[in-house]
């Protein structure tokens, strides 16, 4: 028998996941992964195949209890790297493509376009691997879109990024 609070844990990361891959269709089965500090899934498409691995910067318990103002990493099945940035709910326009400006730790801004399937939460890849390196080192990220800043204190960057590429090898051959 499933407590209350688990249950309620369980419906909330089912709807983390639809809203986050933004699209009417079936759910998608999952694979939980990890990495220092980071924590996400292995992400399937309804046909089985492998759509994406992605680890967000907080444990999946927190994860359950808020989805605003949170980062996450991403490969596709093809192992290109992208980015996630949550900000607040209203914070953004559902539907559109946006200009985002990213700035890890002191490096040069960076700008990228990113779909917002929620309004609350920008997608945006395959990234520039200039952008990946910087990544690998990060202290601190800056996103910027549409006047809103959001500023995220990061570590283990280089060895999340390491463990979606371990995601992606292992599960695009199911």
């Amino acid at each position: 028998m499933i407590s209350a609070t688990r249950g309620r844990g369980i419906a909330t990361m089912g709807l983390v996941m639809f809203l986050l891959l933004g699209a009417p269709r079936a759910a998608p089965a999952q694979n939980s992964i990890a990495s220092d500090g980071w924590a996400g899934f292995a992400v399937r498409t309804p046909d089985d195949r492998l759509d994406r691995c992605i680890l967000y910067n907080r444990t999946v318990e927190a994860l359950n209890l808020s989805q605003f103002e949170m980062l996450a990493l991403t490969r596709d099945a093809a192992g290109r790297a992208g980015i996630m940035v949550f900000y607040s709910p209203r914070t953004l326009t559902r539907g559109s493509k946006v200009a985002m400006t990213l700035r890890v730790d002191q490096h040069e801004p960076v700008a990228i376009t990113g779909e917002v399937p929620s309004d609350f939460h920008i997608i945006a890849g395959p990234l520039e691997p200039r952008l990946v390196a910087a990544l690998r080192e990060a202290k601190t990220i800056n996103a910027v879109t549409q006047g809103h800043m959001i500023r995220f204190a990061v570590s283990g960057v280089g060895e999340a990024l390491d463990a979606l590429t371990e995601c992606v090898r292992e599960n695009g051959t199911q």
